[in-house]
């Protein structure tokens, strides 16, 4: 990119008319696998002069020039570009192109969250030597993205990590409407979810439909013993006729975790808990005397501390045992052999020892030191 023009202006070969057509057969038959025009722009009429906007870029430039000296008068020229409206983004990089200068590039988010209507971004900070507030260039970003996916109504960014005991993070509002509740379609259902005051990971999706695809039994109980909105337990009970007892802390999450079993067509029941599941093993615990050695399967999503829930799972699990899926975040090498571990050695300080291990593996990377992983399971008393 040419640093000594204006962010805002890009470059243009500009031609005489009459050798448009020609320009663009040439263009086409020398650069067959090489994108030169910047098709993102619409090209600028004159009385005589048709003007087309290339790659901001001076090796393409260079090429360009190569190409048609002495075929074709021409003259680079660098003005504002008109944006086509019919143009279709592929990244937020070649969004934001002539709106803010390359060295901001290395801030753009490589990834993001779409939850229903909602995006939530990430920015990263001190990139290389270049240390300054972006606090500006954000803007220009969350409405990149909204031009790429015109489905979004709403961008926040995130400006904390996963905390607490409800497991939310603290979001900034960027651009768009200031809302936060919304509704996702995720495998055949909806759910509503309030991005601020409950957990929901869109990431999740292909897990979430391996384990409600997989072979239940008929009225098979199973307990999610951090179920939040509901898109482990509804997603098997769309499919299947079983009984899931869902369990969470958040009032917040209870409450839509109650509308979205009402959104949703169900073959089977879904009984929802506000509590602090350890309540469960209070011995003056009614509720946790009724269900104890009821569960057939139990899900634990909660991976940063599922560990600590085990005796949970053990006092709900049938006498026989049962199954448990179990989420860890482990750290790297060997993150799936360290789950294992780390299960073995809790589960036997309660007297129960893994029977089976029916799979086991890396969900998704969490952070370059850590993946997220599950363990499907088979348990039963020692």
């Amino acid at each position: 990119m040419n640093e000594s023009n204006d962010i805002s202006e890009i470059p243009f070969i500009r031609i005489f008319k009459k050798n448009g057509q020609l320009f663009l057969n040439k263009i086409k038959f020398l650069f067959k696998n090489e994108s030169i025009l910047n098709n993102k722009f619409e090209p600028l009429l004159e009385k005589k002069f048709i003007s087309f906007p290339l790659k901001n870029d001076d090796a393409v430039i260079n090429k360009v020039k190569d190409a048609i000296e002495g075929i074709i008068d021409f003259q680079i020229i660098f003005k504002k570009g008109i944006v086509n409206k019919q143009y279709k983004f592929k990244s937020i990089k070649e969004a934001i192109e002539g709106h803010v200068s390359d060295k901001y590039h290395p801030f753009i988010p490589r990834s993001y969250d779409i939850i229903g209507d909602i995006a939530i971004l990430e920015f990263e900070r001190n990139k290389g030597s270049f240390i300054e507030d972006i606090s500006h260039f954000k803007g220009h970003v969350a409405k990149a993205l909204c031009n790429i996916n015109r489905n979004v109504k709403t961008v926040f960014e995130k400006t904390s990590d996963v905390k607490g005991s409800y497991r939310l993070r603290e979001l900034s509002f960027l651009c768009g409407e200031n809302k936060s509740l919304t509704r996702h379609k995720e495998n055949d259902c909806v759910f509503e979810v309030d991005v601020k005051t409950t957990f929901f990971t869109p990431r999740l999706v292909f897990e979430r439909k391996r384990i409600a695809s997989m072979d239940f039994n008929l009225n098979e109980n199973i307990m999610d013993l951090f179920a939040g909105v509901g898109p482990f337990s509804i997603q098997i009970v769309k499919k299947n006729r079983t009984n899931v007892f869902a369990f969470d802390i958040n009032p917040n999450a209870y409450n839509l975790l109650i509308n979205n079993i009402n959104l949703n067509k169900l073959k089977g029941s879904i009984i929802p808990f506000n509590i602090d599941i350890k309540s469960l093993l209070n011995p003056s615990s009614e509720l946790g005397a009724s269900l104890k050695n009821k569960a057939d399967r139990i899900i634990m999503n909660l991976p940063e501390k599922s560990i600590d829930f085990l005796d949970v799972a053990c006092h709900l699990l049938k006498k026989s045992g049962g199954i448990i899926h179990n989420y860890q975040f482990s750290e790297k090498p060997n993150p799936v052999e360290r789950s294992i571990e780390n299960l073995k050695k809790n589960l036997g300080i309660l007297n129960f020892k893994i029977q089976e291990i029916i799979e086991s593996k890396i969900v998704k990377q969490f952070s370059p030191k850590v993946d997220l992983v599950v363990v499907d399971f088979l348990i039963n008393r020692i």
